[in-house]
């Protein structure tokens, strides 16, 4: 049967366990908005029974299990998503980068420098005789050339942003591996001694999710309390060992571009998603694209100008002179040439010597605006297209941005829901762990005045 003593140590029990739940309670509520806490969970069972006789009521109450309410499925998805968000966003981001090249001329952007151009040999048709035409075509085609030059040069300089940002997250990516992999040892070592490591591992958890916006990552949590991390199959960090990137930069290239490789290996790697998957793509797929695409419109362009500028007359009697610089490759290489520059009576709108009111040859390069180009489009179109098409994939990813974004939202949400802390719920516990506290103090007190009863019966 049951003993004062027996009563006495199930009062005491019991006061134990409800000052640890009343921490547990402190600690949730203290932690409301922090990010990427876990809300604690004290689990309380019924003390065995010990050897009370025949009518053994039980030792009390007794804690089965302390820890942070996680769903791992959840935390999988919610990286992943992670993962996919991220990328979305930087490539949106950096598209935006190129658009907004296109369209900081403001007025002045590539398309009306180009109407002008055209109107330019317009209005050199109309008064072929004159001067006046021909330094307004040559300061309109001045001004084409500058333009281009700023849009060409402002992605160029877009390669060495991105350069310096991979530089930038791959740095970051050691930092977090480095603390992954030294949280390991720390849980472990925790865990092994008796801790509970709850805010460690939202800890780690918090650097995961960080590393996997990053970059495409999975994780392999193993019996020890460790995990493991992987990047496009090569592990990163292996229980307290965290594999470092290795920054280089390929002095021969030109655009000195960063190039990154894994631990002791000597090739180049690439992560397949996140920002820095994005920021790749960008300036290994996307900037050189747009950039190659301009310098086939520089070459085709100034052909095409100087195929017929050569045919043509000079107000001033020369002949054979081309309008653009010869052998342009690119928007680097495009340029007035220097003809034209000393003396722009040299503009040929004349397609007949010692014919100076003649028009034909301006109202042909005026033509090649409409004409189509090697490439199958017009030499406007092409142009345009450069534009249109920078601006349509930039439109593409903010809509799948937007997607994305939402799918990880919803996740985020559900696992808050799981794993966030309700100030209501934890208020409640409050007030039912303080009644339950009450509860078994006045037990304790009741059985010590049984006892002092006891006592007194046998003086």
């Amino acid at each position: 049967m049951s003993t004062l003593s027996n009563i006495l140590e199930q009062g005491r029990r019991a006061i134990q366990v409800q000052q640890l739940a009343m921490q547990v309670i402190g600690h949730n509520t203290s932690n409301a908005g922090t990010v990427g806490y876990s809300r604690r969970r004290i689990d309380l069972g019924t003390a065995p029974p010990g050897a009370t006789g025949e009518w053994g009521v039980g030792a009390g109450v007794d804690i089965n299990d302390l820890s942070r309410v996680r769903d791992r499925l959840l935390d999988q998805q919610i990286r992943s998503g992670t993962t996919v968000s991220s990328y979305w966003s930087s490539r949106e981001d950096q598209l935006g980068r190129i658009e907004e090249s296109f369209n900081a001329l403001g007025d002045n952007n590539l398309g009306s420098l180009m109407d002008k151009f055209w109107q330019g040999w317009q209005d050199l048709a109309n008064d072929p005789e004159s001067m006046a035409p021909r330094y307004q075509m040559r300061d309109r085609a001045s001004a084409l050339v500058g333009g281009l030059k700023r849009v060409y040069g402002d992605l160029q300089g877009q390669i060495q942003e991105v350069n310096q940002r991979i530089a930038a997250g791959a740095e970051q990516v050691n930092e977090l591996t480095s603390g992954i992999a030294e949280l390991n040892v720390q849980i472990v070592a925790g865990e092994l001694g008796g801790m509970e490591a709850s805010d460690l591992r939202d800890s780690r958890d918090l650097m995961v999710e960080q590393l996997a916006g990053l970059m495409d990552i999975s994780v392999q949590e193993q019996t020890d309390g460790t995990i493991h991390v992987y990047s496009g199959g090569n592990i990163i960090v292996q229980r307290d060992v965290a594999v470092p990137l290795r920054i280089d930069q390929v002095e021969t290239d030109p655009k000195s571009h960063v190039v990154l490789t894994l631990g002791s290996t000597s090739s180049s790697w690439k992560p397949a998603g996140g920002e820095l998957g994005a920021l790749f793509e960008q300036r290994d797929v996307e900037l050189p694209k747009v950039m190659a695409e301009m310098d086939r419109f520089a070459s085709e362009f100034s052909e095409a100008v100087n195929a017929i500028h050569v045919q043509g007359w000079g107000l001033n009697g020369s002949q054979a002179q081309e309008f653009f610089a010869s052998n342009v490759q690119g928007v680097n290489d495009l340029a007035i040439s220097n003809m034209i520059i000393e003396d722009a009576g040299r503009i040929a709108a004349s397609a007949s010597e010692n014919a100076p009111g003649d028009n034909s040859l301006a109202l042909a390069i005026a033509g090649i605006q409409n004409q189509t180009t090697n490439s199958g489009y017009s030499v406007d179109e092409m142009l345009r297209n450069i534009q249109l098409e920078a601006g349509s994939r930039r439109s593409s990813a903010i809509q799948q941005r937007d997607v994305e974004a939402a799918v990880l939202d919803n996740a985020t949400n559900r696992r808050f829901a799981i794993s966030g802390v309700s100030l209501d719920e934890e208020m409640a516990r409050l007030l039912e762990t303080q009644k339950a506290y009450e509860a078994a103090a006045k037990i304790v007190q009741t059985v010590d005045e049984m006892m002092q009863t006891v006592l007194n019966m046998k003086q």
